[in-house]
């Protein structure tokens, strides 16, 4: 017998005993199925049993139902359905596990939907049509109705005044009445509507027609209709209600009193500020559209076309800060109707318009850079929580409205003089620079935007700095400008790597390219001005466009510099400017420089070129050198052998 028998007849032993044991655990875990599906069987015969006394409870609470309970019969265990016993299992072979029981999972019943309500049926929205409809078919019926009494000659002008005021009292009587009763809401609100519409038709006949009463006794007696209907309109909690009595009077007075329109006007500045308490606990915003926009427009208007421009600007000036303060209170206190910051421009709109219709521009720039001061304030102070829908975040739309009515006032004071582009870059460097320090992503779209405009603006600049013939007509505004232009970019830049790091990299890199065209720019403006200095312009015009390609290419150069030390932009932004600058040189010095500077101008490009190779790859090299470890630091590491390992014994 060989060395491996005795080993192989203990492999076998192994096998045969794992064999066994595996058959063990599986008929153990048989064992366990059994008695899991006789304990659920039991439930289920419990669950039925209960079932069953449940229903017999209902069928025997009757006494005719009642029987005699026999003595309990001690019985068999009920027998559980018996699994098939496993076959026996042969040694060495494993059997698999039994399949687990699933049941179907539990889906709970869904109700059925209510049936869809019919659009006619929604909030009363037919019963509203035809109050609406009703209150201006019976308003055109007592027009007739008066129409035909003057015709035939009923009533005299006495008569038709008491018999419209006794009609709007008695239709507002009538609401009252209306209203107590159930479901008479809609009803009363018509009627209601129609009295307070009356009452401001009375009032017209009495102050415009028969001129009965002065301008100023008559928007007062309307004023009190108008607090009057705003008053039964809140007792109501009718929004509509109040709409129809600050909207008509907002639409009457301008017919009443278009021949005194600063007396008008102040009275609509009156009621947009007395009908104001009517929003506090209600959510009115239409009531606030009714407010505002019919004071805003005529308040404009008469800014525009009236020839005492000062007092119709310190109306405008007293309306900016009653929409301002309305809506900067709604803002801060929770317990104030938030206002609606779309009405912001429109509380200032007055106000611009008596800046420009004003003579003297510096009282023009003054009322608006009283308008700017007014809308950062409101920004600045207003605090919005989070969630805060758009249509009531007061800085947003209060900084939009600021930097329009700041350019208005750069302009304004420029006056279409030649220092327009020196103090419109002025103005969005002031907004850039605000927007770095604050780190304010509004703030920074408004100077974005206005950085647009004074891109557009210094396009004018442009003729001064490719043509020579106007190099005479270089001046230092020119320079000022053009410098500005380029700061404005870099600031730009800066501020929107910081603040809006969504917009980067493209736009931080499209302001930085056009800084460095703007440099280049502001190069040529300069020589040219020292060329006038030495009564040579057109010299220093040529010298100034060779200075322009010499600077291109040292940013080039400063740009791959900073490339080897990192950064990912500069290599390329390097080489693209020196093939700008290179491109110059062969398309444009070529072709206008002459004599001297086009030598210099060629060889100082030439040898910066040059240069910019030779330390570039003197610096790459450096780069690759430091880079790779030293071979004599750092672990050792051992290599794979060659050939197959030898077999270990």
């Amino acid at each position: 017998m060989s060395m491996s028998e005795p080993i192989l007849e203990s492999m076998r032993a192994i096998e045969d005993d794992f064999a066994e044991a595996m058959s063990r655990m599986y008929s153990v875990g048989n064992d366990l199925a059994r008695v899991r599906a006789r304990l659920s069987a039991e439930a289920t015969d419990v669950a039925s049993t209960a079932a069953a006394a449940a229903a017999a409870e209902a069928v025997e609470a009757d006494p005719e139902h009642w029987t005699p309970v026999a003595e309990p019969v001690a019985s068999a265990p009920r027998p559980s359905p018996a699994q098939p016993s496993p076959p026996p299992i042969a040694p060495g072979h494993v059997m698999p596990p039994p399949a687990p029981v699933t049941t179907p999972p539990f889906v709970p019943p869904t109700a059925a939907l209510p049936p869809a309500e019919p659009w006619w049926q929604r909030d009363g929205l037919v019963a509203k049509v035809l109050a609406v409809v009703g209150t201006a078919i019976t308003l055109i019926g007592v027009a007739f109705l008066l129409a035909l009494a003057i015709q035939m000659g009923f009533f005299g002008p006495l008569a038709r005044v008491l018999s419209g005021g006794l009609l709007a009292i008695a239709l507002i009587g009538a609401a009252v009445v209306v209203r107590r009763r159930p479901s008479g809401t809609i009803g009363a609100l018509g009627l209601a509507a129609t009295g307070i519409a009356t009452a401001y038709l009375d009032v017209l006949a009495v102050t415009r027609i028969y001129e009965w009463v002065p301008l100023a006794v008559g928007m007062i007696i309307a004023g009190l209709i108008a607090l009057g209907g705003v008053l039964l309109a809140r007792s109501w909690d009718s929004q509509l209600l109040a709409v129809v009595a600050v909207l008509g009077v907002a639409l009457m007075a301008p017919f009443v009193g278009l021949e005194h329109g600063l007396l008008t006007g102040a009275f609509l500045l009156v009621l947009a500020a007395a009908s104001w308490p009517a929003q506090i606990g209600r959510d009115w915003w239409v009531l606030e559209l009714a407010r505002i926009l019919p004071t805003a427009l005529f308040l404009t208007a008469l800014a525009a076309v009236h020839e005492r421009s000062g007092i119709a600007g310190l109306l405008g000036v007293l309306f900016a800060v009653l929409v301002l303060g309305t809506s900067l209170a709604g803002a801060r206190i929770p317990r104030l109707p938030q206002q609606l910051g779309a009405l912001v421009p429109v509380g200032v709109l007055p106000l611009g318009a008596a800046a420009l219709a004003v003579d003297d521009r510096w009282s023009g720039a003054g009322l608006f850079v009283v308008a700017t001061c007014l809308l950062v304030f409101v920004a600045g102070l207003a605090d919005h929580p989070v969630g805060t829908p758009a249509q009531h975040r007061l800085p947003e739309f209060a900084l939009a409205s600021a930097g329009l009515t700041s350019l208005c006032a750069a302009l304004r004071v420029s006056d279409g003089q030649d220092w327009t582009p020196v103090i419109g870059v002025a103005l969005c460097l002031v907004w850039a620079v605000t927007a770095l320090v604050l780190r304010h992503r509004v703030t920074l779209v408004v100077a974005l935007a206005l950085g647009a405009l004074a891109t557009i603006g210094a396009m004018s600049l442009l003729p001064h700095i490719v043509l020579r013939s106007l190099s005479d007509e270089v001046a230092v505004r020119h320079l000022l400008a053009a410098t500005g232009v380029a700061v404005l970019y870099l600031v730009l830049a800066r501020a929107v790597t910081s603040v809006l790091p969504a917009l980067a990299p493209v736009l931080p890199r499209a302001l930085l390219a056009l800084s460095a065209l703007w440099v280049g720019g502001s190069v040529v403006l300069l020589i040219t001005l020292v060329g006038q200095l030495v009564d040579d312009p057109r010299g220093g015009f040529t010298a100034g466009q060779a200075g322009a390609t010499v600077v291109w290419m040292a940013i080039a150069a400063l740009l791959l510099l900073r490339g080897l030390r990192g950064s990912t932009f500069a290599i390329p932004a390097g080489l693209a400017l020196a093939a700008v600058s290179v491109g110059k040189l062969l398309l444009f010095d070529l072709s206008f420089l002459g004599g001297l500077a086009r030598v210099l101008s060629f060889i100082v490009a030439g040898l910066l070129l040059l240069g910019m190779g030779a330390g570039f790859a003197q610096a790459l090299e450096r780069t690759r050198r430091t880079s790779q470890p030293h071979p004599g630091a750092g672990p050792v590491e051992n290599p794979a052998p060659a050939g197959p390992l030898p077999p270990s014994v």
